[in-house]
């Protein structure tokens, strides 16, 4: 594969052929790892992509969070050319279907800092050991991920079929600092080690 748009093909059709079963066990699998983290269990403001289709489920992630106390915020797009900020959640309630389709805040009351972010929970489709990653294409993560602070920890959930080599990146794409899989937690920058 060389393209990004081939990446996102194979990996659509891979997340498409999960079985509900084996969907369900690779997530509660990347959740248990995900809360096990000492990434989680130090940050205080938590920035958390609400899963769509058959992206890694993040809905039990968010309801835990709020529930552990955490300040939990989500993507609220404001437009194709503006982007998106980030909204701060008390309950799973406070999100009805949005741009896309996709679970969002009502409105832009609580929005926070992206400053303020200590952990912030990425998609993707294809990801790679040097930070490497490949949306969807839109460009809305990596215009928000230039705001956060220099010492935001940028975590991708994924199943570890999303995982490759090397993946096409342009100048403008954020990378990662790490991955957290159904199989294990790759580490690429120090934070994390």
């Amino acid at each position: 594969m060389q393209s990004k748009e081939e990446f996102r093909k194979f990996i659509t059709q891979k997340r498409s052929l999960l079985s509900k079963n084996k969907k369900e066990d690779l997530d509660n699998k990347v959740f248990n790892k995900l809360i096990k983290n000492k990434a989680y269990k130090n940050s205080k403001v938590i920035f958390c992509f609400v899963s769509f289709k058959n992206e890694v489920y993040t809905h039990k992630f968010i309801k835990y969070a709020i529930k552990d106390n955490k300040r939990v915020c989500v993507p609220k797009i404001i437009s194709k050319e503006e982007g998106m900020k980030a909204v701060e959640i008390k309950s799973f309630q406070d999100l009805k279907s949005g741009a896309y389709g996709i679970l969002e805040p009502l409105n832009f009351n609580l929005q926070i800092d992206e400053k303020h972010i200590d952990l912030a929970l990425i998609p993707g489709m294809a990801f790679d050991k040097y930070g490497g990653r490949i949306g969807l294409g839109g460009g809305f993560y990596d215009r928000f991920l230039k705001k956060v602070n220099k010492n935001t920890l940028k975590l991708s959930l994924a199943y570890d079929f999303q995982i490759f080599d090397k993946v096409p990146v342009e100048k403008h794409d954020i990378r990662i600092d790490g991955i957290i899989t159904n199989k294990k937690t790759n580490t690429i920058n120090k934070w994390l080690r």
